[in-house]
């Protein structure tokens, strides 16, 4: 019944563990918070365009449209905005590695929030494995953590973080079933992206933009793919799955980051590496078969005695 919306999650991770290499290529010509504005903007506009063209440009209530605009506001203009903008100072591999906290943000949320999804132990000892994987992926990189040219990226990586496991939760909570994934896709982004452009007026140094082939084509993946499309695909998701679930994205990402780097920039692949994606893998496993196992128990109901 949930085929295409494990599809939809699988094609995320596909996508935006490409999307660090673009921003990383990016933010060399544009700076950080105009590229969101950009990005973002525009991706918003497109699908909106769609959902017109489509019919589906129908907003319940004000109510509705508000929280959506909170929502975009705290997976856009935060999630988004604040990693990108971290990314000028700390690697994109320990950009992956911070985001990969997202499941377990998103389930201290929940608890904090009262949410009824509470995770069962599988689903506990899936996310700990598969943060333990990631670990094992960048353990030889963690030296550079608290160096001070690293620090403010790390803060903003973790601001990130933050900010879009709670516009995951809020996303979940608020998304109406009834409601299109693409209007509620282009009413999040374009709001999160007019936030960028905010935060592009108050604290980029620069708004000049230097014109290569390299940042511009990146910025069109990032618009039309790592956007428009995954973003679409991530509120499919979100209709269908958990929020937990939801989330494994953030441990494919940084395995994906790394293949990428081995097979089209030629970077090295160490046997801590294929242990540490083994290992977030089965976690992985876990956490989708600790929430089978939930869906199992409320679908048969409480036991009568």
């Amino acid at each position: 019944m949930h085929t295409r919306a494990y599809l939809s999650l699988a094609a995320i991770c596909l996508i935006w563990g490409t999307t660090y290499t673009a921003i990383k290529l990016a933010i060399r010509d544009f700076p950080p918070y105009l590229l969101v504005f950009m990005r973002q903007t525009a991706a918003g506009l497109i699908l909106l365009g769609i959902a017109l063209a489509a019919g589906k440009l129908v907003v319940p209530d004000r109510k509705y449209l508000l929280r959506q605009c909170i929502t975009g506001l705290c997976t856009i203009t935060g999630g988004n905005g604040f990693i990108t903008w971290g990314m000028q100072h700390i690697p994109s591999g320990l950009a992956s590695i911070i985001g990969s906290l997202t499941p377990i943000v998103v389930l201290l949320i929940n608890l904090f929030w009262g949410q009824s999804e509470r995770p069962n132990g599988r689903m506990l000892a899936g996310i700990l494995l598969g943060f333990g994987g990631i670990v094992v992926i960048f353990s030889e990189g963690w030296e550079n953590f608290f160096q001070t040219n690293y620090l403010l990226g790390i803060i903003g990586c973790f601001g990130s973080c933050f900010t879009w496991s709670l516009g995951t939760v809020m996303a979940k909570r608020w998304n109406a079933p009834g409601v299109s994934p693409l209007l509620n896709a282009g009413l999040q982004i374009t709001t999160g992206g007019l936030g960028g452009g905010l935060l592009s007026l108050m604290f980029d140094k620069t708004h000049v933009i230097h014109h290569t082939t390299e940042g511009w084509a990146s910025l069109l993946y990032l618009v039309l793919i790592g956007s428009a499309l995954a973003f679409t695909l991530y509120m499919y998701a979100l209709k269908h799955l958990s929020a937990t679930v939801s989330s494994l994205y953030t441990y494919i990402n940084p395995i994906v980051a790394i293949l990428f780097g081995w097979a089209w920039l030629g970077e090295h692949l160490s046997l801590w590496e294929l242990a540490g994606m083994s290992l977030t893998l089965g976690g992985v496993w876990l956490v989708n078969q600790g929430a089978r196992l939930q869906t199992a128990v409320a679908l048969k109901g409480p036991s009568r005695r």
